[in-house]
């Protein structure tokens, strides 16, 4: 939320340590679509909806850029331990007034999205996005 003094930054927390158990314990944000990895899909959409900052959650990825957003690396404990230590973690480092908490195995979510989010919960104060059975996704 903004603080008094009008702040509108913006970070975003990628959980990106999950164990892929269905997918016989692929890395599943490592997976590329396109030529894209799932999680650098996730990431560039963060960073062209505003956010300054993107807290990867899971294992280091080496090459991983966002265009004009620092992007930093968090670890859960236990490593795969869930989303709860997981969004723990990402926390730690976020200084900004806003959060997007998204996961990392999103390849059609696009600035757009999260743009409108942003202007939901700008105006209500908090926004979550809902799937066609208007069922509330969490890690977006």
């Amino acid at each position: 939320m903004a603080d008094k003094r009008g702040d509108e930054s913006l970070a975003a927390v990628v959980l990106a340590g999950g164990q892929a158990r269905r997918l016989g314990g692929v890395d599943k944000p490592g997976i590329t679509i396109g030529g894209r990895t799932l999680v650098s899909l996730v990431v560039d959409a963060a960073a062209d909806a505003g956010a300054s900052r993107v807290v990867i959650v899971g294992p280091a990825r080496p090459g991983l850029t966002a265009h004009g957003a620092t992007i930093e690396v968090a670890r859960e404990h236990p490593p795969g331990g869930g989303p709860v230590p997981a969004l723990r973690a990402g926390l730690r480092l976020v200084t900004e007034s806003w959060l997007l908490l998204l996961a990392a195995d999103a390849p059609f979510l696009r600035a757009c999205h999260l743009r409108t989010l942003l202007l939901a919960a700008r105006s209500a104060g908090h926004a979550v996005l809902a799937d066609d059975h208007d069922r509330p996704q969490w890690l977006c």
